[in-house]
């Protein structure tokens, strides 16, 4: 038997459009062998069998992806908190949340000890993903704070932060947990400072409120039957 869901969409199945930062977030959207992998990858994978939908990934830098989506050239921008684009041109309607994400500030072991406030982490050089916004945080960047050094990518900063070019970097857990777990060589840094850990979301164009009640419903069940938990942890290779 048919899920419901799938039943009452497939007479107006459509192709909807997938932002994905390319290089920037393994393991969230990467391609191995000319294939994309990844946790968005599976997840859009489960809501095309539950909604009938197909969903195309766009894979673009994170300014441009953003500008596209404010052109609406874009449907869909996945694993995003509200907070982020609040500032956006188009801020979008939201899925329900069904996962979370958690930022944290990343280092060698040695410069984490002791430090558990953002005011002691001023004066350092911190490297960032441009484009990447970090709420209440955001207060303590800039001039006799935190100075910040804007790259196009965590692989990036991670290798600015290798080569001690960077202080820190600011990169979201599953990530550094990811390229840990690939790379040694990185085995010596550690998270010094959790930034922030919030729910993450779908984000819609604002005229697709008829999809955004299928994928919630979608999600909902993923949540609900574990599914999601299983694809986070598919790529979380070093817990």
């Amino acid at each position: 038997m048919l899920p419901l869901l799938l039943i009452t969409s497939l007479a107006q199945a459509k192709t909807y459009t997938v932002l994905v930062y390319h290089g920037a977030n393994p393991p969230y959207y990467f391609e191995e062998q000319g294939k994309p992998k990844g946790i968005f990858v599976d997840i859009f994978q489960e809501l095309a069998k539950l909604t009938s939908h197909q969903f195309e990934f766009m894979p673009l830098s994170v300014a441009r992806g953003q500008r596209y989506f404010d052109q609406g050239k874009i449907d869909i921008e996945p694993g995003i908190n509200k907070v982020w684009r609040a500032e956006a041109d188009v801020p979008g309607i939201y899925s329900i949340d069904y996962a979370f994400s958690t930022e944290v500030l990343l280092g060698y072991q040695s410069r984490c000890v002791g430090k558990h406030r953002p005011e002691q982490f001023y004066g350092t050089l911190v490297g960032k993903v441009r484009g990447y916004r970090y709420d209440n945080f955001e207060a303590h960047l800039g001039e006799d704070k935190i100075v910040v050094y804007e790259n196009v990518s965590e692989k990036e900063l991670l290798a600015q932060l290798e080569h001690e070019r960077l202080d820190y970097i600011m990169i979201g857990s599953v990530t550094a947990d990811y390229y840990i777990s690939q790379q040694p060589k990185y085995r010596k840094f550690q998270s010094c400072y959790e930034i922030s850990r919030l729910p993450v979301h779908m984000r819609l164009q604002p005229h697709l409120t008829e999809l955004q009640t299928e994928i919630n419903i979608a999600l909902r069940r993923m949540v609900n039957d574990g599914k999601i938990k299983s694809i986070y942890a598919k790529y979380r290779l070093t817990h």
